[in-house]
């Protein structure tokens, strides 16, 4: 089953629940519950991928992008970032706010009041955002000529603001209903956005939107899926065990066989996960390493690159923004659950910087959501021989994949390079597009990197060492 037709028994509670309430809501109340997927247009159902091109569960495919035609297998609003400080709504859910168990004391009556006042500030500013984005909308659809740099950077600025407006309100939706289980203009806002952040693999705040969804008493395993993929995408790895146990056995699509996946891992991820938080509070520590600002026609993407790790897949990553190679190239492949994959100018999955890098630092960097990974060529040898690698050795260029969920910590043929540090709400809401098309499919186009600009780096020259295609 979808996740539109498991998670109508959630929806179905909610609005028999407030019925009688809704017909008594004034307009404004009315709005605060509407949808927000129309803030964002979130892509058609048809543009997604299909359970057939998802990985198999004992070796997840996602773990074997292409630089050519990638397989049929598949295999990272906030606010717009500062050139060094990640994005509020970018935080891992566990920093946000407490999991369910630890939020059960009754709030008082003025703290009741207090969160209300907040969720009904956030719920204004999103429509007020909302407004302007459409404005923005339609003055860039209805100007002549040739759309202008500056007009796509601020089409997408004002997307990016109303994306962060969102995810306040989703937030503050979800302070109020763990505080106020009865409150029925957040359960409604919360129970609509908790499908859109799920379907977009957001997963920033929608462990603790579920959990709030469950301790009010909303009995959906559904809930339990979506929270314990959240929860492993986030690094909270005792509440994904928790709900992702209650995961169906049956159905193949939507999230309900990532979860069966991301279940079947969850121990060596967190090990992978808990040596990646040492790293990453020591490169914190001296906060010196690579930064990239990539400019994308959904908002801005702030990267931090492993150069300890990998310095020749660094310097080669830093030469081409330099050299503005990746001004106006798409993400032209976007696999839901899986990754968004970029790099080449051309848009068909075979283009390349004219030379490659030879393999570094495989396997030594955890992928886990908002990793920057290194995409080479599939080995064709493989789907017939299991004992052969995946990808052909030394054949990383200039194609990249930003991963939206984590890779299995036993595949080691990939670079892990660099991280998203803010705009992973960016990056989950590009278009769902596909190298690949099936027949009679809509044409989905591509969101694309409209500017790359190279924001830090140390003090020395990044000039990589190259072999020939």
């Amino acid at each position: 089953m979808s996740l539109r037709i498991l998670a109508a028994p959630l929806l179905l509670a909610i609005c028999l629940t407030n019925l009688a309430a809704a017909q008594e809501s004034d307009g404004d109340q009315a709005a605060a519950a509407e949808t927000p997927a129309a803030a964002e247009q979130p892509p058609a159902e048809d543009a997604k991928p299909t359970a057939e091109e998802k990985p198999a569960e004992e070796k997840p495919a996602e773990e074997k992008p292409a630089v050519e035609k990638p397989a049929e297998e598949k295999p990272a609003a906030e606010e717009k970032p500062a050139a060094d400080k990640p994005a509020a709504a970018d935080k891992p859910a566990a920093e946000e706010k407490p999991a369910a168990e630890d939020e059960k004391t009754a709030a008082s009556p003025e703290e009741v009041k207090k969160l209300q006042a907040v969720f009904d500030q956030r719920v204004k500013e999103w429509r007020k955002a909302t407004q302007e984005f459409w404005a923005e909308v339609n003055e860039f659809h209805t100007a002549g000529g040739d759309v202008k740099f500056s007009e796509q950077i601020r089409w997408a600025e004002r997307e990016s603001a109303t994306r962060d407006a969102m995810q306040a309100a989703f937030l503050a939706a979800s302070d109020l209903v763990f505080a106020d289980h009865e409150n029925r203009d957040a359960r409604t806002f919360m129970a609509q956005s908790i499908l859109y952040h799920a379907q977009n693999d957001w997963y920033e705040g929608l462990k603790d939107a579920a959990l709030a969804m469950l301790e009010v008493g909303i009995k959906d395993v559904q809930l339990n899926v979506i929270a314990g993929v959240a929860a492993a995408a986030t690094g909270d790895f005792e509440v994904a065990k928790e709900n992702l146990k209650l995961t169906p056995a049956e159905g193949d699509e939507g999230l309900l066989k990532v979860a069966r996946r991301m279940n079947f891992m969850l121990d060596p991820l967190q090990e992978a996960w808990e040596k990646e938080q040492k790293i990453r509070q020591a490169e914190a520590e001296a906060d010196d390493l690579p930064r990239v600002l990539l400019k994308t026609t959904r908002g801005d993407v702030l990267v931090e690159l492993f150069e300890n790790e990998a310095p020749n897949t660094v310097a080669s990553f830093i030469s081409l923004v330099e050299d503005g190679f990746y001004s106006n190239v798409p993400f032209y492949q976007v696999v839901e659950h899986e990754f968004a994959q970029t790099g080449d100018r051309d848009g068909d999955g075979s283009g390349t910087a004219d030379y490659r890098v030879r393999d570094e630092a495989t396997g030594e960097r955890g992928i886990f959501r908002g990793s920057l990974v290194l995409a080479k060529i599939p080995n064709p040898n493989a789907a017939h021989n299991p004992d052969v690698p995946g990808t052909i050795p030394d054949t990383g260029s200039s194609q990249f994949l930003i991963t939206l969920l984590p890779f299995n910590p036993d595949y080691k043929e990939l670079c892990c390079f660099g991280r998203v540090i803010s705009g992973m709400g960016a990056i989950s809401t590009l278009n769902r597009a596909k190298v690949e098309k099936e027949k009679d499919a809509p044409v989905v186009l591509p969101d694309s990197i409209i500017e790359a600009e190279v924001v830090r780096k140390r003090d020395h020259e990044y000039k990589p060492e190259t072999l020939p295609y």
